[in-house]
């Protein structure tokens, strides 16, 4: 579980910076943090985008947007055929678990991933 006091110990990232970079590579876990710890500096998403392109960033409330992962694109499928194949692990912030991550590859395009992540809880 992560503490609150090793959360303090990240220093503070530059926003702006981490958003630009989002768009050509996969963030780290602790600029990961850095966005869902200050997630009132951003617009949480009502709905699903339809069909976001790479290097989109969305912020859901997962309580209110249960359907968030509806978003158009043709994720790869399990053996059943019927539900998206997802990898579940959790990310590290320094030595501490701070993150689950979920993510999906695309059907037509392996390369393309969907990543979901939100915070563990204390």
């Amino acid at each position: 579980m992560a503490s609150a006091e090793a959360r303090r110990l990240v220093p503070q990232l530059d926003i702006e910076q981490i958003l630009k970079e989002a768009q050509h590579r996969w963030l780290r876990p602790a600029e990961i943090c850095e966005i869902l710890k200050n997630y009132r500096n951003f617009r949480i998403a009502p709905e699903p985008p339809n069909r976001p392109p790479s290097g989109s960033l969305f912020l859901f409330d997962r309580k209110v947007l249960r359907y968030f992962r509806k978003d158009g694109h043709n994720w790869r499928k399990k053996n059943d055929q019927k539900t998206v194949k997802e990898a579940h692990e959790r990310l590290k912030s320094g030595s501490v678990d701070v993150l689950h991550c979920y993510y999906a590859h695309g059907e037509e395009n392996i390369n393309f991933q969907r990543r979901t992540y939100w915070m563990l809880e204390e």
